[in-house]
């Protein structure tokens, strides 16, 4: 279990800051040599532009890597994710700042030659990226045994009933949507994290023909990191881990050291998104001195690689429209 530095002296005053989306409580396990790990308790937290119910974050690691959250209070509908495609790829922040999202981290998997999705993507109920005609991941002999796999791995759903309300889930490709539920968007990654990491069964990690072990996002290795988890209160949570220096291969986290992030800060369901150099996150914070909640603010990136590496999808949070 990770434990983090935190100041939790600051709770109190914390607790009053953003009691708008705090749960009333939020019971999770600690690590057995610290005080309970709350997001609540963070210090230091930042509004999102332009409103409340979303939250950034930072906070360390014992390695030394930084860690960076937004939490996103999702009961209330103020808030919406949706994830956008890239043709054939671009920066997180460039992403983000077209579509004025709130905030953004990287998405899915694609072929760094030439940009193609190795992930599927549905946006607006329209499916806009499927790996099946991917002819570099199809057509590779190593992973043909796996593509069933491949095809089926974890992804992220966005939901909507007949009354219009949303729900934010995370199941295998080949899950079937629920009666009386209509997908609005989608965006594939994986392995999930919890409630069990599934990086095997998802051919992240596998034993080729020859008896070597394969392991393509290097789950047991640390390194830069981006998922997305939600919990049962109702708050999704976007996060990044990265290595003070990104362009290094040190530190950062392993998938089972992501997992039990998530799980300390609450989570009951997370995926893991494409990390390493891909790993990003753009934040549009809210200043004080702002007089109109309308006037876009301007956004950052606070990790990420310098220059940013184009991705083929991100993960956008927006301002929910009436």
């Amino acid at each position: 279990m990770i434990r983090l530095r935190v100041k939790l002296a600051a709770a109190a005053l914390l607790a009053a800051t953003v009691s708008s989306i705090l749960p009333a409580t939020l019971a999770i396990e600690a690590p057995s040599t610290a005080g309970p790990i709350y997001w609540r308790e963070l210090p230091s937290p930042t509004y999102l532009w332009p409103g409340d119910g979303a939250i950034y974050y930072t906070l360390d690691t014992p390695n030394g890597s930084k860690a960076h959250l937004v939490v996103i209070d999702l009961k209330q509908g103020k808030w919406s994710l949706k994830p956008a495609i890239n043709d054939p790829t671009a920066a997180t922040s460039d992403t983000a700042g077209r579509f004025k999202a709130s905030a953004a981290v990287n998405g899915g998997y694609f072929n760094l030659s030439d940009g193609l999705s190795t992930s599927y993507v549905v946006i607006d109920g329209k499916e806009v990226a499927n790996p099946r005609i991917n002819k570099a991941l199809i057509e590779n002999p190593k992973l043909q045994p796996y593509l069933e796999h491949i095809f089926n791995r974890s992804e992220i759903r966005i939901l909507v009933n007949e009354n219009g309300s949303q729900t934010v889930r995370i199941v295998p490709h080949n899950d079937p949507v629920p009666q009386g539920m209509r997908l609005l968007h989608s965006l594939q990654a994986g392995p999930q994290l919890l409630p069990t990491i599934g990086d095997r069964e998802e051919a992240f990690v596998r034993t080729d023909p020859d008896g070597k072990e394969a392991d393509s996002i290097g789950a047991r290795r640390q390194a830069a990191r981006t998922a997305f988890g939600i919990t049962d209160e109702g708050y999704a949570m976007m996060l990044c881990v990265t290595p003070n220096n990104q362009d290094g291969e040190i530190h950062g986290v392993t998938l089972v050291e992501l997992a039990d992030l998530l799980k300390s800060l609450g989570c009951s369901q997370a995926i893991n998104l494409d990390g390493g150099a891909s790993t990003t996150m753009f934040v549009r914070e809210r200043t004080a001195a702002s007089d109109s909640p309308l006037a876009v603010t301007p956004g950052r990136a606070v990790c990420g690689r310098t220059p940013e590496t184009k991705v083929k999808s991100v993960l956008l949070l927006q301002k929910a429209t009436p």
